[in-house]
């Protein structure tokens, strides 16, 4: 490799697309690309989101040559999911053609991409890593898209109703391009005498869940107890006042997110978490909160009409937190995935967490859209076990597809 040294916010752009270009000549390479992801890295520090995106899609599109890793494919498939960038979502369709064995798993990820993308679609090219525009050759995320389902063939067969359905919408919604590749997709689709096998798939459908033993591990909450905190109403209080003597369920989120499937559907989604908690007469055993990755900005007031507008509830043990100060300390203790340039977030990912009644992590869903009974069924879990000295899941050992790295980017040789 070119690079010898860690890979920080000051590595140039450059520098970093020639190390993916060299790993895209020698795939035994490519697990060292899968390092490079990480919203919470130095490599991304201080970026600009367009430089962080740049970096981030052609990375992804790599995968298309080199082969798709497992420990990938959760950033893969958060981007169909939830991404409405035309070049990050170009770059997952063609990832996903690194899969060893293509599989049907991977269908409901690339209509809602389609649903994501359609009105924002772009041209954009994984030639080169700056090209020189005006480009003779482009693609465009919903060309990759359809491409990708051509490619699945027979796997592909539970998405025709909806090819059909977008074949037949307004000639004026697609491009003639556009409407070339659907009408392929169909037709190899059909064309295609293979069978479709995908009952031993190991794709993960919502939020990748790590479990985690505070014995076996670092007390991610115990170096977070003295954070300065402040609620919606101004309360002032510490993260070892509010997140003790029961479990909770915590998100992050910040509102100037303009990602509508991430910050704006988790604070949507945790108001209808805090009604099944009702309706499942755990009123008083759990705790809910949602802190924010912007507390210079999301004064109490802003935090407050955003969490109401999307049907957020408040008392004493629910409550939108901002830091006053320590907001470090909380990114390390929980590892966040998330970064920043000089005034804002750059990246994140969708992230939950489940506390035991100590303030520590019991588990973690991210990446991937969480499922509120999921999320509620764990925390029964823990309510079961909140009789025991340990309050976690001794059971189990910290499981997760995303490999685990350190705010140091990997040396590269």
């Amino acid at each position: 490799m070119l690079v010898s040294q860690p890979l920080d916010g000051h590595t140039p752009e450059e520098a970093i697309a020639e190390l993916v270009d060299t790993a895209r000549q020698s795939p035994e390479h490519r697990d060292l690309l899968v390092q490079l992801l990480p919203e919470r890295l130095a490599l991304y520090d201080g970026r600009s989101t367009n430089e962080t995106t740049r970096i981030r899609g052609y990375i992804l599109a790599t995968f298309e040559h080199v082969g798709l890793p497992s420990a990938a494919l959760p950033y893969v498939l958060e981007e169909l999911q939830s991404g409405h960038d035309a070049y990050l979502v170009a770059a997952s369709a063609k990832a996903l053609r690194g899969l060893e064995t293509p599989t049907g798993e991977v269908v409901p990820f690339l209509l809602q991409a389609v649903e994501n993308i359609k009105g924002m679609d772009d041209a954009v090219t994984f030639e080169s890593y700056k090209p020189q525009w005006p480009l003779e050759n482009y693609t465009t995320a919903l060309t990759e898209i359809f491409r990708t389902l051509q490619w699945l063939g027979a796997h592909a067969k539970s998405a025709l109703p909806e090819l059909e359905a977008l074949r037949g919408s307004r000639r004026d919604e697609f491009s003639r391009r556009i409407q070339t590749e659907i009408d392929n997709a169909i037709t190899r689709i059909h064309s295609d005498g293979g069978v479709e096998h995908d009952c031993c798939s190991p794709m993960p459908q919502r939020a990748v869940i790590a479990f985690h033993n505070p014995r076996e591990r670092l007390r991610r909450g115990g170096s977070v107890k003295n954070v300065q905190m402040e609620d919606q109403e101004c309360n002032r209080l510490t993260y070892g006042e509010f997140f003790n003597a029961k479990p909770a369920i915590v998100v992050f989120f910040y509102t100037r997110c303009n990602n509508s499937n991430k910050c704006s559907l988790t604070i949507t989604k945790l108001g209808r978490l805090q009604k099944a908690i009702a309706e499942a007469g755990l009123e008083g055993q759990l705790k809910t909160a949602a802190i924010t990755y912007d507390p210079e900005y999301d004064l109490p007031p802003r935090l407050k009409a955003y969490a109401e507008n999307r049907g957020v509830v408040f008392s004493d043990e629910h409550r939108i937190l901002r830091t006053t100060s320590g907001f470090h300390e909380l990114q390390e203790s929980f590892q966040l995935g998330v970064n920043f340039t000089a005034a804002t977030v750059n990246r994140h990912t969708i992230e939950l967490f489940i506390l035991n009644s100590r303030g520590e992590i019991a588990a973690t869903f991210s990446r991937l859209q969480w499922d509120i009974e999921e999320v509620l069924e764990q925390a029964k879990t823990l309510l079961d076990r909140a009789a025991g000295e340990d309050q976690s899941y001794p059971h189990l050992n910290e499981s997760s597809l995303v490999a685990q790295t350190s705010r140091r980017s990997p040396v590269m040789t």
